[in-house]
């Protein structure tokens, strides 16, 4: 489960749901690309908001597929409504999204997060999250700009600690491998 915050400096509450691509027909409805997320997550809302233009909306329904889900607002109708909307970024209030199983995490709460060893080694921070399919990978980018890949896996991620935007992380020790053979 993946959700963005596009950039560092956006608020910290915010988080960026995708971005509404076209109009859907004539009853209002409007094409979105979503940022990782699920539909469950658009269903599970009852309002977004919207930027450009700045504006609150509540959900009538959401249909379609998790790439190109199609959204219906309570007070947009037909197509003029609808095509004012096109290139509006959705976000919400971190507060506003559904709980999580058991390490399963959002993207904002680890996106820009500091990596710390469970050795307590500072590695870096977060700079990107590769979606692979089978396991996303983190790309950490240490003080000297050296890009470190870690997968998004129990294995090696140990701990999320939101409020303190760190992950705590368990690295492979490469030498005990090459020694193994």
């Amino acid at each position: 489960m993946v959700l963005r915050r596009s950039r560092k400096s956006i608020p910290k509450d915010r988080v960026y749901l995708g971005k509404i691509i076209k109009p859907h027909g004539l009853s209002g409805e409007v094409k979105f690309k979503p940022f990782g997320c699920d539909l469950f997550v658009l269903e599970f809302l009852e309002r977004v908001n919207l930027e450009s233009p700045e504006r609150e909306l509540e959900i009538e329904r959401v249909r379609g597929t998790d790439t190109w889900p199609i959204i219906k607002f309570k007070s947009i109708d037909g197509r003029n409504a609808s095509e004012e909307l096109s290139g509006s970024m959705v976000w919400v209030s971190d507060g506003d999204l559904p709980e999580l199983e058991d390490f399963a995490f959002y993207e904002a709460d680890i996106l820009y997060a500091k990596v710390i060893t469970v050795d307590g080694d500072e590695i870096g921070h977060v700079k990107e999250i590769i979606e692979t399919g089978e396991c996303d990978v983190l790309v950490v980018c240490d003080s000297s700009g050296q890009e470190i890949l870690i997968p998004a896996n129990r294995e090696f991620i140990k701990e999320i600690r939101k409020d303190d935007e760190e992950i705590l992380v368990e690295l492979p020790n490469f030498d005990e491998q090459l020694n193994a053979d």
